[in-house]
């Protein structure tokens, strides 16, 4: 059997399939993988891996290989916690540890030269391209504004800071109710007193506001549209950045996550990819199978294992029977 891991930055997903790409059972565990989020990470991973063996009713020595995409992997000084994530007694199998972004390549793109941009909880554009090499939009030095808190963060400056107009009263009335503030100047109160305090979960209560954000959009509101135009403009830049690096004069592009799919995010991303001032035609294609799975197609590469159009079918529709 192969065991791929999605080990992101608030749950572990753990999918073990046989070698013909079955799914055998599959776990998703309330924990985060990276130790630079938790400190428990290694404890929450092995936690995972062992709840998914016991689901699949089989032990550590059947496991003929391991791939695992962690959250916030960025150099060789990670792997001295990296590599603990996944020491298990009997789990002596080939394994590959990589950025949880590497990961969610492989099962959008099903290992074929392309771009993934993702704007969700974090933000990243990779492209791993015809030669192999990874390229990212870090590379250039270039950070999209394009996460679900920043998003909400550029929001409520400009409401603090009064760059609103009428269009925007529900906005407005909005982040009010979702931040627990009366007006403008408690909301602005409350900045001074604990926006960057308990930074884990302001972080989770400002990316919780972002699809309030992105319906807005839609809604007539100029402030939220003007946010989410420029957030749709930097992913777009990320991946023009990237796909330059690319020898072919079309490359395949995968967007992941919410405000990435958002609407009006979405459209204007693919209106800048189509424009004649793009440096490649970029064609937009749904992702085939969330990162679990390109983890698990990952483990059966570097066991060595064939992977036939079968038995990729097989895990596209082993990640249907859990959408």
């Amino acid at each position: 059997m192969f065991i791929g891991i999605d080990g992101g930055g608030t749950y572990t997903r753990v999918a073990v399939t046989d070698t013909n790409g079955n799914l055998i059972s599959y776990i998703e565990y309330k924990g985060s993988a990276s130790i630079k989020k938790d400190p428990n990470a290694i404890e929450n991973v092995t936690n995972a891996i062992m709840e998914a063996l016991k689901k699949a009713d089989c032990t550590p020595s059947q496991i003929k290989g391991l791939a695992a995409g962690v959250a916030t992997y960025a150099s060789e000084d990670d792997l001295e916690w990296v590599n603990k994530l996944t020491v298990i007694d009997g789990l002596d199998c080939p394994k590959q540890h990589v950025n949880d972004s590497v990961i969610a390549n492989v099962g959008a793109l099903l290992f074929k030269p392309g771009i993934i941009s993702i704007a969700g909880t974090g933000t990243i554009t990779l492209g791993i391209a015809e030669n192999g090499q990874h390229v990212r939009n870090y590379d250039f030095n270039h950070y999209a504004r394009s996460a679900a808190w920043a998003l909400s963060y550029d929001c409520i400056h400009k409401i603090i800071a009064g760059e609103t107009n009428d269009t925007d009263v529900e906005l407005i009335s909005a982040a009010f109710k979702h931040f627990d503030t009366s007006d403008t100047h408690a909301l602005a109160k409350f900045g001074v007193k604990g926006f960057m305090d308990d930074y884990p979960a302001n972080i989770k209560l400002f990316g919780s506001f972002a699809p309030t954000v992105t319906k807005h959009a839609l809604c007539g509101s100029q402030l939220a549209e003007e946010i989410c135009c420029k957030a749709a403009a930097d992913i777009a830049t990320s991946i023009k950045l990237v796909g330059a690096c690319f020898e072919s004069d079309t490359v395949t592009v995968a967007l992941i996550g919410s405000v990435a799919n958002s609407e009006l995010i979405k459209k204007n991303i693919s209106k800048s990819l189509a424009s004649k001032e793009s440096n490649k035609i970029y064609h937009l294609v749904e992702p085939a199978v969330p990162p679990v799975f390109g983890a698990v197609i990952m483990a059966m590469h570097i066991a060595g294992a064939k992977t036939n159009e079968q038995i990729i079918a097989n895990v596209v529709n082993s990640a249907n029977d859990i959408a």
